[in-house]
């Protein structure tokens, strides 16, 4: 028995050895909390971890130590649990809310300033914002370990003077994607060869989220729930020092801030981009120094926009940090630096997130200092400001203004009702449909973000957008207020709710205004259902409401269900869509068509298709996928692109191709489809690749003689300013103008026929030959904030946004954009649900003469 114990030991002891030499050498940890490589079976580094796994040791820590506490702050689309994991001294742990509230009193300029020599230091450490660049997330294993069971006097005293949150991965959907993955190709022996399928992913990856979004994106947004989870935590606890652990490229090295000089956001103080990230980029240096890992600093990645893990807290009074680390993506892969293995990527990721910590509690005066000083400068800085608040305003689509007002209250920004009506620059904002946002508040600085439109730069090359205006986003009003004005209540969550009048049973029809965003929603309810709808084509008015075109009629009498039932579905689809049907007892109108008049168009359930697979943008597959799922409720079969060619299509009338490259070859079998009824509709270079490939006769803008006359005038350039000078050309993220025919069946429910389109690409349309088929056209001056190239800029001015292209009994729909961008764009997305619903209704007359 004594053999067999000390066999035991020695097991556990070596085991203990193994992991803890590479990982945390000359460090003396408690034997009673098991290592990850005792609890996982495997050594961190050789297999992947698995989130559920993750999970459970998290909560095994937290079972057997007292610095040691689980918390679920959410869960994703997939119903995984989104873990945030607390580590202090036991003694900061069993008064967690008392320091919680003492660490807030920070943020208020308005309390008393609390003694910062007694408080901790909050730091919140971050990976795995994209799913597959998991050497974060198990560095994150590690540090866990590292906090819980550490016994050197340095870690307790690290422990006595900071708390600690760990986010191990900020992605688990994508993350537990990646892993799948890499395990099942996992060879042994390993295989470095990049070429191995290990190291490349089937489409689309692991990086994205359920729905293929970007997360690293979506601070900002909140578009999606684990944004939403982590937004909720993050405010009840406003860290001091935020770490946002990455991969990059196998063939660099390591990054760690600060970062290039030219990208810094100006509404974030200069303390620190000059003295904060300076002072933690000491303790990264000498920490990859110490084991020999080599790094670069300054030469790329951006803070410029406010809604990357590693620039949120920036805005929040703290300290945001990236790191991006070479990727073995997968166990080990070949690079010109030598083999890059997963331990190792591991390590770098490790010792600087212990090295944050450290820097963190040697900087804890200073940090906790600053905290108070950001939040009070907010507030005096608004007040110095001429503008004094924004007012945003939308009179006819309540669902718009509310979503907006939703973004703004994950962020804490304070906003009010209106007293009264209020007029700016001739625009009415109306009591009870619009709201005001003061800048004198702790949020000043985001709500500059918010409402500013930028248009000077300090550099030409972005890392991602260059304008990130909401107001424009939501497709709404807004306006500056510059001489104080009443508050009315601060709105909350109640202002959340839709009021949902109960229609009057008819005998004869009801009717929906189509302006509301949600309207479509109610519509794919009832036609799901093989109810009857129609849409005007024309404008009319019945009773006391005037109805523009797009209104939705559904007659009672030709149904194909009692007027009863008929009646409970419509107040269904009302109520579930958040939208006020109407009972009319007649079709007679008081102005414009009668209900019986042939303008009234039937409307035909979206049997739809869209494309994916390599080759495909799978962020805008994502998108169309996100909205139809949450704001429409619609299925929309996705269709690996390699399937089209031997595919039947006929049981398709609506086919949608993103961004992405398509064989020429399926072009004739797509063209047939079209002209026998079908509806293509096309985003950026998809519309491009349907110009090309002779599906429509639709032109593309190119370059004309004056672009080569002035690249010819340009004269030499330097070899080394050759990626900055072609980049600059580039439309990484801006915003314009245009305007919309909203008589067209494109344009139903909008009222405006100006619209700001977001544009982040090339694609370029020339109007269309016919006068009616440019739906929505560029004005001649369109730019209204973002970097855009002035060679850009002129192909952009008068340029098609969105052209209808007639192909037999088809059509396509070409869209130079994407309307559907980031899951935000509320203002252009409904375009692309009227482009679905409504495009077997276009029907365009050969104007006079031609064709």
């Amino acid at each position: 028995m004594r053999q067999l114990f000390l066999a035991f030991f020695m097991g556990v002891t070596l085991c203990l050895h193994a992991q803890n030499g590479y990982f945390f050498p000359n460090k003396k940890f408690n034997p009673s909390i098991p290592t990850p490589e005792q609890f996982l079976g495997h050594a961190i580094g050789d297999y992947q971890t698995r989130y559920d796994r993750l999970v459970a040791y998290m909560y095994e820590l937290d079972r057997l130590s007292e610095r040691v506490q689980v918390k679920v702050i959410g869960e994703t689309y997939e119903k995984r649990p989104h873990l945030v994991v607390f580590f202090s001294s036991p003694a900061n742990m069993a008064k967690l809310p008392e320091l919680q509230n003492e660490h807030l009193k920070l943020t208020d300029p308005n309390t008393a300033m609390p003694d910062v020599a007694k408080m901790p230091v909050f730091v919140q450490l971050g990976a795995n914002v994209h799913g597959n660049e998991t050497s974060g997330g198990e560095a994150m294993i590690l540090a866990a370990y590292y906090f819980a069971a550490c016994e050197d006097e340095d870690a307790k005293k690290m422990l006595d003077e900071s708390v600690v949150l760990i986010e191990p991965v900020l992605n688990p959907d994508g993350r537990d994607r990646f892993v799948s993955w890499v395990n099942q190709h996992r060879g042994t022996p390993l295989v470095s060869d990049n070429n191995d399928r290990e190291h490349l992913e089937v489409w689309p990856g692991g990086r994205t989220n359920h729905y293929w979004f970007d997360l690293n994106r979506d601070w900002y947004l909140a578009v999606h729930v684990e944004s939403q989870n982590r937004l909720k935590f993050y405010h009840q606890w406003l860290p001091n020092v935020v770490t946002d652990h990455h991969e990059m490229g196998t063939n660099a090295t390591f990054f760690f801030e600060p970062t290039k000089e030219n990208a810094e956001n100006p509404l974030v103080p200069q303390y620190v981009y000059k003295t904060l990230n300076g002072k933690f980029a000491k303790y990264y240096e000498k920490a990859l120094n110490a084991i020999g890992s080599f790094y670069y600093t300054k030469e790329s990645f951006d803070n410029l926009y406010p809604g990357y893990g590693s620039s949120y807290p920036d805005m929040e009074g703290g300290l945001g940090l990236l790191f991006e680390q070479a990727s073995s993506r997968g166990f080990v892969q070949d690079s010109p630096n030598g083999p890059v293995t997963f331990a190792f990527t591991i390590r770098n990721q490790l010792v600087c997130a212990l090295a944050t910590c450290q820097a963190a509690v040697d900087e804890r005066p200073n940090l906790l200092k600053f905290q108070r000083e950001f939040f009070a400068s907010a507030i005096s800085e608004g007040n110095k400001n001429p503008i004094k608040g924004y007012v945003v305003g939308e009179s006819v689509d309540a669902t718009r203004l509310r979503r907006f007002t939703q973004t703004l209250l994950h962020h804490h920004i304070e906003c009010y009702q209106l007293t009264d009506n209020l007029t700016i620059d001739g625009k009415v904002y109306e009591k009870g449909k619009a709201l005001f946002v003061p800048t004198a508040q702790p949020q000043y600085r985001l709500v500059q973000s918010v409402f500013e439109k930028p248009t000077k730069f300090a550099d030409s090359l972005f890392y991602d957008a260059s304008a990130w205006n909401l107001p424009l986003a939501f497709g709404l009003a807004q306006g500056e207020v510059r001489t104080p004005i009443a508050k009315g209540a601060r709105i909350g969550q109640e202002f959340m709710q839709s009021t949902v009048t109960i229609p009057t049973k008819s005998p004869y029809a009801y009717l929906l205004d189509y302006s509301d965003f949600m309207a479509t929603k109610a519509l794919y309810r009832l036609v799901s259902q093989g109810i009857l709808v129609k849409v005007a084509t024309k404008s009319f008015k019945i009773g006391d409401k005037s109805y523009s075109h797009g209104a939705l009629m559904v007659p009672v009498e030709t149904q194909n269900l009692s007027p009863d039932a008929l009646y409970e579905a419509i107040k269904a689809a009302g109520q579930e869509a958040g939208v006020s049907f109407v009972g009319v007892p007649t079709g007679y109108s008081q102005m414009g068509v009668d209900l019986g008049s042939n303008t009234f168009q039937k409307v035909t359930k979206p049997e739809a298709l869209i494309a994916v697979g390599q080759g495909v943008n799978g962020n805008e597959v994502g998108e169309v996928w996100y909205w139809l799922d949450t704001h429409v409720g619609m299925p929309i079969t996705k269709v690996d692109v390699g399937m089209l060619p031997r595919l039947n299509l006929s049981k398709y009338n609506v086919i949608v191709l993103v961004s992405g490259q398509y064989d020429r070859a399926l072009a004739p079998k797509i063209k047939q489809w079209v002209a026998n009824g079908g509806t293509l509709v096309t985003l950026k270079t998809a519309s491009e690749w349907a110009i090309r490939s002779d599906i429509v006769k639709e032109k593309l803008r190119t370059n004309t003689k004056a672009d080569s006359t002035a690249l010819a005038k340009r004269g030499r350039i330097n070899y080394e300013d050759a990626v900055a000078s072609e980049g600059s050309k580039n439309t990484g993220g801006a915003i314009f103008e245009a305007d919309l025919d909203i008589t067209h069946p494109i344009g139903f429910g909008y009222k405006n026929r100006k619209i700001a389109l977001y544009r982040n690409n090339n694609t370029f349309l020339e109007p269309s030959a016919s006068p009616y088929n440019t739906v929505v056209q560029y004005s001649d001056k369109p730019y209204l904030t973002g970097y855009v190239h002035p060679q850009s800029l002129k192909k952009i001015s008068s340029s098609a946004a969105v052209v209808i292209a007639p192909e037999g009994s088809g059509r396509v729909i070409l869209f130079s954009d994407n309307p559907s961008f980031r899951g935000i764009w509320y203002g252009t997305e409904k375009m692309f649900f009227n482009a679905l619903f409504f495009g077997a209704n276009i029907t365009t007359p050969n104007p006079l003469g031609g064709e």
